[in-house]
């Protein structure tokens, strides 16, 4: 996207660290979320809100804040995935 748009190298940067930034802060809430939701909930939750983000990019690709906006929600739906699916096999493994 950065040759289609012309971004330089700072624009691009932003726009590839900006799902870090989302990835990152969700981190901890999504461990609390999972812990107090159920990680099943939680995940469905990162799946749909990553997907939807995903979905959008072809909308915003020619506008920058919209473009980090969707990655950083991205990097939310992603982040709070791996403590999602530890809660849901740690529920498992207690059941069995």
């Amino acid at each position: 996207m950065s040759h289609q748009f012309g971004w330089n190298s700072s624009t691009a940067g932003l726009v590839q660290s900006s799902f870090f930034w989302g990835y990152a802060l969700s981190q901890l809430p999504g461990g609390w979320l999972a812990k107090f939701f159920g990680g099943r909930k939680v995940l469905e939750v990162g799946v749909f809100v990553w997907s939807l983000a995903t979905m959008l990019v072809p909308l915003v690709g020619g506008f920058i804040p919209g473009l980090v906006l969707s990655r950083i929600l991205v990097g939310i739906g992603e982040g709070v995935s791996p403590s999602a699916a530890t809660d849901l096999i740690a529920r498992q493994v207690v059941r069995i």
